[in-house]
C-alpha cells in the first residue's frame, strides 16, 4: 500500500458576473443548470445522480470523459442563504480511491448590475495530488461556462 503526503491548500477566486445575485443563485441551486455549466472542463461531461440543494442534502455527480465514468463527487451542502451564500463540502474520488475533500465556500454580492461571486476553496489532498490547483483550475474552467450560461439568458 502506498502512503502520501497529506496536502492542504486554501485560495479565493473571484469573479464579476452580469446577472444579479439572485439569477447566479438560481443557476448554482437548479441541478439542470448545474449541469450545463459545472463541468471542470470541456473534456468532462457531467451526470448528476443525485440531487437536494437543501442543508444537509447530498448531490452525487459523476465525470464522465469519452462516455466512461472517471471521478465521482459527493457534495453535502451545510449553509444555503437564498441569494447570498452557499456552503458545502465534496469528496472526491476517483474509480479506484478518495483523491480528498474540499469545503466551498460561494458568496453572492451585489455589484451594480450585477454580481461579484467570491469562493473560498478549502482542499486536504489524500493522495498527494495538487488538488487544490485542479480545483482551481476546473472552477476557473466552469465559471467562464456559468458566465457564458447567464449571458444567454
Amino acid at each position: 500500500m502506498t502512503h502520501h503526503t497529506v496536502q492542504h491548500g486554501t485560495a479565493t477566486m473571484e469573479k464579476g458576473l452580469s446577472a444579479s445575485p439572485a439569477r447566479v443563485f438560481a443557476a448554482w441551486a437548479d441541478p439542470e443548470q448545474r449541469k450545463v455549466w459545472g463541468s471542470p472542463s470541456d473534456e468532462i461531461d457531467m451526470r448528476i445522480d443525485a440531487a437536494d440543494f437543501s442543508v444537509g442534502g447530498e448531490d452525487v455527480t459523476t465525470c464522465l470523459a469519452g462516455g466512461e465514468a472517471v471521478a465521482v463527487v459527493r457534495g453535502r451542502y451545510h449553509d444555503i442563504v437564498p441569494d447570498k451564500r452557499i456552503v458545502y463540502t465534496e469528496i472526491i474520488a476517483s474509480m479506484e480511491a478518495t483523491e480528498g475533500a474540499c469545503l466551498v465556500s460561494a458568496e453572492f454580492l451585489p455589484e451594480g448590475e450585477g454580481t461579484r461571486m467570491v469562493m473560498t476553496l478549502q482542499t486536504v489532498a489524500l493522495d498527494g495530488s495538487a488538488l487544490l490547483e485542479e480545483a482551481q483550475a476546473g472552477w476557473g474552467s466552469a465559471l467562464i461556462r456559468l458566465e457564458e450560461l447567464l449571458q444567454a439568458g
